[in-house]
């Protein structure tokens, strides 16, 4: 698609270190907004608001999906890689699923949280479609971004404490989430995505992304190949 080839907007980028009450392992988070205002004031507010999480914050933002594609991949030692990003739907000449779409098919650790000033539902499905975990309303997501943020953190951290394993293509595989977890129980129980949905409040697409995610954490080409891992390891 060309989007490593852009380079990164001169003086769009900027990085910043917040301190919280107890650090444990860092928190990284990465904004991508077209508008220079608007990353200003996420990342401002970002900035005020982080100090209530368990986790020491570092913030980047830029207006580059370039730059944003190459933050987001993960150093050969596994440092400085960008835990979440939060990204505009509406970019100059590409929209948000599509770079998350390249960004997850490089980087496939970092959780993408789309934003957007139009109607949610301009954007739900391909959002969904391309792995983004969920949507927010610009104009209203103060304080529900954080608590998005915190879930996030919070079951990262989780992971990370856990042993990874390896599948029987020598792959590492990564712990799953919470809700991955329950995603992969409901399906061992015969559900369909729709139902699951229905049962977890969120739509048939994000259970696909959520199993697509899963099948890249557990480096497998199949759901049943998935969910024959799940039973093997007693995941759930």
């Amino acid at each position: 698609m060309g989007y490593a080839s852009q380079a990164a907007s001169t003086g769009a980028d900027t990085t910043s270190t917040t301190a919280a009450a107890v650090t444990d392992s860092p928190l990284r988070i990465g904004i991508l907004d077209n508008d220079a205002l608007a990353l200003d004031s996420i990342t401002r507010m970002l900035e005020s608001q982080s100090r209530r999480l368990r986790r020491r914050v570092t913030i980047w933002s830029t207006t580059s999906p370039a730059y944003a594609i190459q933050e987001c991949r993960m150093t050969g030692n596994g440092q400085d890689k960008t835990e979440i990003l939060l990204i505009d739907m509406a970019l100059n000449g590409v929209t948000g699923p599509q770079i998350a779409s390249v960004i997850l098919s490089r980087s496939p650790h970092t959780v993408i949280i789309g934003m957007t000033s139009y109607n949610l539902d301009t954007y739900r499905q391909a959002a969904a479609h391309a792995g983004i975990v969920t949507l927010l309303d610009k104009a209203t997501f103060g304080q529900g971004l954080l608590d998005t943020i915190e879930k996030i953190a919070d079951e990262q951290q989780t992971a990370a404490e856990m042993s990874p394993t390896v599948n029987v293509h020598g792959h590492v595989t990564k712990p799953l989430s919470d809700i991955e977890r329950s995603i992969v129980a409901l399906s061992l129980g015969a559900l369909s995505s729709k139902q699951i949905g229905a049962r977890m409040g969120i739509t048939a697409d994000t259970v696909s992304s959520h199993r697509r995610n899963i099948k890249r954490k557990l480096g497998v080409a199949t759901w049943l190949e998935a969910m024959d891992y799940c039973r093997s390891m007693h995941i759930v």
